[in-house]
């Protein structure tokens, strides 16, 4: 499994947009060419807001359940898989079908990408 990740500071980079917009047209190019670059669509919106405040969330009395089981319970953890760590689901967000569904097929093809063994908010 390959794995692209973008790290973006706060600094002010000379030219950045149009830069990060060149490399971007030429990886997508390339991955024409090889047809192995394939990029899939999250069901994560740029922002989102949990269920519960994160701080709560965390706070919260827990349960330790397997990933198989998490469908529309409320995470009392981080998954942040890693490369590219980058957290999916936070305390305090549910993890609803459409979150559940992309974590577990991007698993497929990593099987070390989530601990599967995830803590939930007890009901």
């Amino acid at each position: 499994m390959m794995t692209l990740t973008f790290c973006l500071g706060f600094a002010n980079q000379k030219d950045f947009l149009n830069l990060f917009e060149k490399l971007w047209n030429k990886l997508l190019l390339n991955s024409k060419k090889l047809k192995s670059l394939e990029v899939f669509q999250s069901p994560f919106k740029l922002v989102q807001e949990p269920e519960i405040e994160i701080g709560i969330a965390w706070r919260n009395e827990t349960q330790s359940i397997s990933f198989s089981q998490s469908l529309n319970k409320i995470s009392g953890d981080i998954i942040c898989p890693y490369p590219p760590g980058i957290p999916l689901v936070v305390p305090g967000e549910k993890i609803d079908i459409d979150r559940f569904n992309w974590i577990n097929n991007q698993s497929l093809c990593n099987k070390d990408l989530v601990n599967f063994n995830i803590r939930v908010l007890q009901s």
